[in-house]
């Protein structure tokens, strides 16, 4: 059974709307931001474990999608689907909703790599937060991929 991580909840604030009335687009990558923080801490990489062990995650590549016109307000909900993972690399999906009708608002695809930051070079995971990303890949194995998960951008729509 496919259960995706919920990782930010709350109202879209004032500063995060522009000179057009809606949500700026940098306000969202602020939001999956902070829902990549909230998924460190689901796999056990909160402040005291990254400072004992000297450890973190950076983000190497990510795609957003912008779906629908977002205001003052409105309620959001994260959710995050882990896609794959290595001993090094996190490739998750990430789902912002309409916190009370569930209509799909955006999304995020992102590539972590997990850090010695004693070094400032990748690094594998350690085994307790193997462990941790091992038993999330498993329940999140299950089911078709998002539709949106491994796009491009391109001009032209690929022939058929």
């Amino acid at each position: 059974m496919t259960t995706e991580l919920k990782v930010f909840e709350g109202p879209v604030q004032p500063e995060w709307i522009d000179y057009n009335g809606h949500m700026n687009d940098a306000c969202y990558v602020l939001v999956f931001s902070q829902s990549i923080d909230e998924f460190m801490l689901q796999i056990g990489l909160d402040a005291v474990f990254r400072e004992a062990h000297q450890v973190s995650i950076y983000t190497l590549q990510s795609m957003v999608h912008y779906l629908q016109e977002v205001s003052l307000g409105e309620p959001l909900r994260v959710e995050a689907r882990l896609l794959e993972s290595d001993a090094k690399k996190l490739r998750v999906f990430f789902t912002m909703c309409h916190g009370e009708t569930g209509v799909e608002l955006a999304a995020m695809e992102t590539l972590l790599l997990h850090m010695d930051m004693s070094v400032h070079r990748a690094a594998p995971m350690l085994p307790a937060t193997a462990a941790r990303v091992d038993a999330l890949q498993q329940r999140h194995s299950d089911g078709p991929w998002p539709a949106l998960a491994g796009r491009s951008i391109a001009l032209t729509r690929p022939r058929s």
